[in-house]
Parts: structure tokens; sequence; C-alpha cells
């Protein structure tokens, strides 16, 4: 893998003092040379405007520091709805705001720059409530709820789709099961679901949510809903197992 500092030296030469290079004059350049491609430089910096700006090509850019881009993000997040790459691009433009290139210099990425302010937290907690607001209300309006029902009753309501609610909480079972709107068909008990853990555990070789729900399938054995219900989450209950495991 080439490295960084090979990939400038590259940028420079080709630019060959001129403050301008694009991709394609520096593509026609590197033909028959042993020196970076286009690729590869894109894999380096992450963009092309990036890659020149590391070489010093090109008119000088306002640079952003990661304080004020996060303060540009939150800005963006309170004014526009949706808040998505693409419209804060424009917002962006329009403000004189850190652009996406910015971003992407400082984070690496656009999404390691939401997490690091905060609003990638933010939008997963706005879905989650989404999610029992929308389970809720349908319930409300339904005979009976079912993801079928609920697709129908949902559609061109801007509501959370039953594949986007399955991968929040392991399935649409498990939602109804952990918001309460539908309860386990059968009460279990702690020391019975430690008792089907225990089981699992010796047929398993390694016991994962994954390996559990392959093991159950045919089984009277309880949903990982259930499981989480009882024990908060899947690790507490593999705690609560090993810790009643005889020493």
């Amino acid at each position: 893998m080439r490295d960084m500092e090979e990939a400038i030296h590259a940028l420079r030469l080709a630019a060959n003092g001129k403050n301008e290079l694009t991709a394609n004059t520096y593509f026609r350049w590197q033909l028959n040379t042993t020196h970076p491609s286009v690729a590869e430089i894109l894999m380096l910096f992450g963009s092309w405007q990036i890659a020149l700006e590391r070489a010093g090509i090109g008119q000088a850019r306002l640079t952003f520091t990661k304080s004020e881009i996060i303060d540009a993000l939150r800005q963006a997040r309170e004014e526009l709805d949706p808040f998505t790459s693409a419209t804060y691009r424009e917002w962006a433009q329009q403000k004189q705001a850190p652009s996406l290139t910015d971003i992407v210099h400082q984070f690496n990425s656009w999404q390691q720059a939401l997490s690091e302010a905060d609003i990638l937290k933010e939008r997963i907690q706005e879905m989650e409530q989404r999610i029992i607001e929308s389970l809720l209300e349908a319930q409300g309006a339904l005979p009976v709820l079912t993801s079928q029902t609920y697709t129908k009753w949902a559609a061109g309501q801007n509501r959370p789709t039953v594949a986007t609610i399955a991968r929040r909480y392991g399935s649409w079972s498990n939602a109804l099961e952990i918001i309460g709107i539908e309860f386990p068909r059968k009460r279990w008990r702690e020391e019975e679901v430690l008792d089907v853990l225990a089981a699992a555990v010796k047929e398993t070789e390694h016991l994962t949510i994954a390996s559990y729900q392959r093991f159950s399938i045919g089984r009277d054995a309880p949903s990982i809903g259930v499981i989480t219900a009882l024990f908060g989450s899947w690790r507490n209950a593999l705690l609560v197992l090993e810790a009643q495991r005889p020493s």
C-alpha cells in the first residue's frame, strides 16, 4: 500500500509548479509510471480535493476546526428537516459553513462527525421514540396489530417501516413484547429461562443471540425479547447464568 508522502510527492510532480491539477490530468500523467494511481490517492485521502490540499496545490481554503464543524452540524440539525448529508450540503453553501469535504477532512467520515457531535445518538433516540409512538398509535387504531395491518396503516404516514422496527428490536414480535403491546404467550420465570440457557450452552460451542435462536427452533424456549425483558439485556442474562454455575 502506498503512503501519503509518496502520493503527495507524485501530485507535486504532476502539477509541475502549477496551482491546479485535475484527476484526469494526473491520470494521463501517471500512465506508464510507477507513481500512485488516482484510485490509490483517493483511498489514502478520501477525496481528490483533500489530496490536493495536503500537497499544497490549489487555492487556499478556509480551514475549520473540529469544534467549529461540530457547532455547524448542531445548528444545521436544528434548522433542517430532514437532516441528511444532501440537505446539509445545500445548507452549508448558503451559510458559508464547513463543506462535506471539510467534514471528511477533519473526521474521516460523515458518520464519524455526527457521532462526535452527539447527533448520531440523538437520531437513534428519535427513531426509537417514533417507533414506540407509532406502534402505540397503531395498536389503538387497529382491531388487531400485526406486521401486515401495521404496514397498511402506516402507508403514506412517514412512519417507521416493519423492517426498521425489526432491525431496531431484533424482530417484529420482540418489539411488541419489549414495548408491552404483546405479552409473551408463556409467562417465563427467571429460573426457567436460565435452565433453557444452560441447555443451550451445552449444545452450542459459543452461546450468542444467533446460536441461541438456532437452538430454540422447534423448542419450548423463550424468545430473545422475553430474555431481554426479564434480565435487562442478553449480556445480563449470560452474566446471571455464569454466576449460578457451580465453582
